[in-house]
């Protein structure tokens, strides 16, 4: 007999069939605490032997640490390990091995600034990346979006997830499908590069689980402007600004000299 095991919970794979693994209705293995999709990956019994292939594109598959390619299935061998989502699956060719279950220790790693010395910790199932104030990493530069990207612990590492109408690149290439990213990865956001990695940090760098990171160019504007507005005077200022109070001081005396009119013309009209 040939077996999936998770969590030693084990599932059988019969000749000649498959099995969806996943959370939804459709799915044949159902696994509501993985964190998967609807239908995450499929394991199918050919006469090629056992092949595993995700479900979709946006659907992460690793095999010991390896993401699966979209579309082309593999073979699996005795002992694999598949990660998807928070879950780890263990493929035996015949009777199960010793058992794996056990809870681990999330991965620990950071984005480094390249710019900078400062690191964002990836310690959140989710780190979300863009302009709107609700994310982790907060990009107060041109170009950026309200959410551009998410970093999302899942597949036994951390899977970098784009938006559709998000431009990101890795390694100066631009993607658009999730990606499990590796050591040393260099990811490209609006004006700004960071770097994934899982070794520890010097100790220079100071880690933190959120971040406003400011460009450069603007970064240089911000005290320019400050400055340029204490040092200003009346004749810097707008025309506009500058004529308000002479006006003011015109529409005064006017009106001054309207009210002593008319107190003359009533002392006149009711004089002896």
């Amino acid at each position: 007999m040939t077996w999936l095991e998770y969590n030693e919970a084990l599932q059988e794979l019969r000749a000649d069939s498959e099995v969806v693994v996943g959370t939804g209705a459709q799915a044949t293995w159902r696994l509501r605490r993985a964190d998967l999709m609807p239908r995450h990956f499929i394991v199918a019994m050919t006469g090629d032997g056992v092949l595993i292939r995700p479900f979709s594109s946006e659907a992460v598959v690793t095999v010991n640490g390896r993401q699966l390619p979209c579309g082309t299935p593999e073979r699996l061998q005795n002992g694999d390990v598949i990660s998807a989502g928070s879950g780890e699956f263990r493929f035996w060719a015949d009777a199960p091995g010793a058992s794996q279950s056990g809870l681990k220790a999330p991965v620990v790693a950071h984005l480094l600034d390249v710019h900078g010395q400062s690191a964002l910790s990836l310690q959140r199932t989710s780190t979300g990346i863009g302009s709107d104030e609700s994310n982790a990493l907060i990009l107060d530069c041109d170009g950026a979006s309200s959410f551009h990207a998410e970093v999302r612990r899942e597949a036994g590492g951390h899977v970098l997830r784009i938006p559709e109408s998000a431009v990101v690149t890795l390694n100066g290439r631009p993607v658009s499908s999730p990606i499990l990213l590796n050591e040393g990865d260099e990811i490209g956001l609006a004006d700004q590069r960071f770097r994934y990695t899982q070794q520890p940090l010097g100790n220079d760098i100071v880690a933190a689980a959120e971040q406003r990171i400011t460009s450069a160019e603007r970064a240089e504007a911000v005290p320019a402007l400050a400055r340029q507005g204490k040092a200003s005077t009346a004749s810097e200022l707008s025309p506009v600004v500058t004529l308000r109070t002479p006006m003011r001081a015109v529409a005064f005396v006017s009106s001054v000299i309207a009210a002593v009119a008319i107190a003359t013309l009533l002392f006149m009209h009711h004089g002896p």
